[in-house]
């Protein structure tokens, strides 16, 4: 029972090969847990995200508190929600980023200083921020189209005004003379 060197380490060769194939399958399993368990978590988080876009309810039920927001005119969605849970409007700023980005209203968000109720979701907020909007926006299309009827009155009136003048500086006469710089009669119109 006496074994060689040359046996002996042979033996020890077997054994690290083993014990090396044993490290790999144990890492390769691992890693697969792993990779199973991040697509595990990132699918159960984008679902709830996705679910909770369009059914997350009021920070608040009841009466709730009014909220003055000074939203900047030049925002991005990210700002926009964390402005939202700064001021105690959304739960969570990264979800309102995402209804702010499926939002139909999305368009119609502008700067401004708007007053909300913690006791609407963010999406009736985004839809009353809208409407303000846009009825900001009908009101100044009224009063440039107000403002541009007036101005073609007082063209008009203006007009009006000129032709009548030209026409008493010319005697009320509408015959044209042809008069040139030294007083003689370019058409040699003898009936003066």
């Amino acid at each position: 029972m006496n074994r060689s060197k040359s046996e002996k380490m042979e033996m020890a060769g077997k054994v690290l090969s083993v014990v090396g194939n044993i490290f790999d399958a144990v890492i390769n399993i691992l890693l697969v847990v792993g990779i199973v368990y991040v697509i595990y978590k990132s699918a159960f988080t984008c679902y709830d995200y996705g679910y909770r876009v369009y059914t997350e309810e009021a920070v608040s039920s009841g009466e709730g508190r009014e909220v003055t927001l000074v939203i900047p005119v030049d925002f991005t969605a990210k700002e926009l929600g964390e402005l939202f849970e700064n001021n105690g409007l959304s739960k969570d700023h990264i979800l309102c980023t995402l209804q702010y980005y499926c939002s139909e209203y999305r368009e119609d968000i502008k700067g401004g200083t708007y007053t909300l109720n913690t006791n609407m979701t963010v999406d009736e907020m985004f839809c009353s921020i809208a409407d303000i909007n846009i009825a900001k926006e009908k009101e100044q299309a009224e009063r440039e189209e107000e403002a541009a009827k007036q101005n073609a009155k007082e063209e008009d009136a203006l007009n009006s005004y000129d032709e009548e003048s030209d026409y008493a500086e010319d005697g009320g006469s509408d015959e044209v003379q042809n008069i040139d710089v030294n007083g003689d009669d370019l058409l040699g119109d003898t009936n003066r």
